[in-house]
């Protein structure tokens, strides 16, 4: 079902079963996958490719301008996967010509209200994002991530697979994957700055990580 007060670009890609709500815009050169539901007052706009069996809620705000000063409407892209939640005040932005012009997302996310997705950002599987959890640009978050309510990712970030961050944290190194962080910067200066390759058993081995 679309509702007649939507307004949706005659070039827009909108496939079959998919439910569009009061009052949202799709632009033209949107693709939204099928058994997708986009509730009222979502805007998709941009180069943006939605996949099949996603849910976006109201107020988001999909593929509008990077938040970045350099850029200058070149065309870059978005794209998100399948079967995600995209909850109310969600934002997503496309890619810059300087980070590689795309921003992508994986499958099975839950973005929680009022999280953030910067340009260039590389979101994996089975991610979530709490409420008011921003990414800055270029983060990349490996699959099975839980990124807990008003923690903040910096810009460069990598986050490996399975970690899990507390509320309120502000990650601005790179966490190893399967790594539970805690406290502010007590754990974070006793991990390496990149992701290890090795399983580790929480909390009694966090002592024996030291930087490299």
């Amino acid at each position: 079902m679309i509702h007649k007060t939507a307004i949706i670009d005659p070039k827009a890609k909108i496939s079959n079963n998919v439910s569009i709500g009061a009052y949202s815009i799709i632009g033209p050169n949107a693709e939204v996958g099928e058994n997708s539901m986009i509730q009222s007052h979502v805007s998709i706009v941009g180069h943006t490719k939605i996949g099949k069996n996603n849910k976006i809620y109201s107020f988001a705000s999909i593929g509008n301008d990077p938040q970045d000063l350099k850029f200058n409407g070149e065309q870059t892209n978005l794209e998100i996967g399948d079967n995600n939640k995209i909850r109310e005040y969600v934002t997503i932005n496309p890619g810059t010509t300087g980070g590689g012009g795309l921003t992508k997302v994986g499958n099975n996310c839950l973005f929680m209200v009022s999280s953030h997705i910067a340009h260039d950002c590389l979101v994996e599987d089975n991610v979530i994002l709490a409420n008011n959890v921003p990414l800055g640009g270029h983060a990349h978050i490996e699959s099975n991530v839980i990124i807990g309510g008003n923690s903040a990712v910096q810009q460069f970030t990598r986050v490996g697979r399975s970690a899990m961050i507390s509320n309120t944290e502000d990650v601005g190194v790179n966490s190893p994957l399967e790594i539970i962080v805690k406290a502010k910067l007590q754990i974070m200066n006793k991990v390496a700055t990149t992701a290890v390759a090795l399983p580790i058993k929480l909390p009694a081995d966090l002592e024996s990580i030291k930087l490299s």
